[in-house]
């Protein structure tokens, strides 16, 4: 009961802070279309009764520019507050429902591709650069390509987010022995020593803007694949997260008979 009490207080909070913009933005929008039913009025009214607006007289007046101009920006802003409440709902129905894996034979660099396409436009915006280095030929993995979609976009969320303009996320997979490792780094802040031992704790956060549960679900989904994680970090020089997946189902561990 306290880690759920802790748990709804958590994503309650971080709920709270994109409900709050996107009724702020919505208010904006609304002024700006106020505005903008002036300006069309007024270019109407300089057109005279029944005169039809073309030609010079219904070019709209440098406000009414400005208008449409503030109102795609405000659009574009609830638009990323939405994406953003998605993902906090999504968290917290993972932590809290975890599913059970529907394992299939996939591409590893099929799940990373996707993922990366998913996630482009907010890479590009923030003005970051992509290393990706897919491993040629590389053999399929015994995995469920949508939780293992969600490890990697936790974790390439969390890369992006550290770096500033001019950063570098580096994506990497290769063939390991009877695995496939899927490496992600990049050059942002990094994470003091003291924090890396505590990352996989649930509510337990770095970020001023974060539910700590983000790497909580990537650990339990990775050992629900029977994978494993490793991360180094310095910190001011990055992160590194290396996750090695099995190729094949672990067989069951037989207990000894014993002999009285």
């Amino acid at each position: 009961m306290q880690a759920l009490t802790l748990l709804a207080a958590s994503v309650a909070h971080e709920i709270g802070n994109p409900l709050n913009a996107l009724h702020i933005h919505l208010q904006l929008m609304e002024r700006a279309l106020k505005r903008l039913k002036l300006d069309l009025a007024e270019v109407s009214a300089a057109a005279g009764p029944g005169q039809p607006v073309s030609g010079a007289k219904a070019s709209p007046p440098p406000l009414g520019a400005d208008n449409v101009e503030k109102l795609e920006k405000y659009l574009q802003v609830s638009k990323g507050e939405i994406t953003r409440l998605d993902y906090i709902v999504t968290q917290f129905l993972q932590a809290i429902r975890p599913t059970v894996p529907q394992f299939q034979q996939a591409s590893v660099n099929d799940v990373v591709q996707a993922t990366l396409d998913l996630l482009r436009p907010e890479i590009d915006n923030r003005g970051l650069t992509v290393q990706a280095k897919l491993g040629r030929q590389l053999p399929l993995c015994r995995i469920d390509p949508n939780q293992i979609k969600q490890a990697l976009l936790n974790l390439i969320k969390n890369a992006i987010q550290a770096m500033t303009k001019g950063g570098v996320l580096t994506l990497q997979t290769e063939s390991g022995e009877d695995g496939v490792w899927l490496t992600v780094a990049d050059t942002g802040r990094g994470i003091s020593q003291e924090d890396v031992t505590r990352i996989f704790e649930p509510f337990y956060t770095t970020k001023q803007r974060g539910s700590g549960l983000g790497l909580m679900i990537v650990q339990r989904i990775i050992r629900d694949h029977d994978g494993r994680i490793e991360v180094q970090s310095h910190a001011g020089r990055g992160t590194t997260f290396r996750v090695w997946l099995p190729l094949h189902e672990r067989p069951p561990r037989l207990l000894e008979a014993r002999h009285d």
